[in-house]
């Protein structure tokens, strides 16, 4: 029989195992947010600002910038075209 002892360090056990699983799958989430932002492979999506573009991924857009894409109904939804920021500043935001 399970006494109440062993149940409440049971329980503390537990909470202590399920806020290290978030904080690790939180670290890794934004480990690969940010691998996906570097590397621009296979990006779905071209971010034109000042003299240069960015290649990026509509996901990564979505989780760090949503107010990019709000508004942005261009022919090729794949070109996004910025007026008023600089290349080397957007690459900074979305990190």
């Amino acid at each position: 029989m399970i006494t109440t002892e062993a149940a409440r360090e049971f329980q503390a056990k537990e909470r202590k195992h399920k806020e290290q699983l978030k904080r690790c799958l939180s670290a890794a989430l934004s480990a690969d947010l940010d691998r996906l932002l570097q590397e621009e492979l296979e990006a779905d999506v071209s971010l034109y600002a000042g003299a240069g573009s960015l290649q990026a991924h509509r996901a990564v857009l979505l989780a760090r910038a949503p107010h990019v894409l709000q508004g942005q109904a261009h022919k090729d939804p794949t070109n996004i075209y910025l007026s008023g920021y600089e290349l080397s500043g957007l690459k900074d935001f979305l990190r």
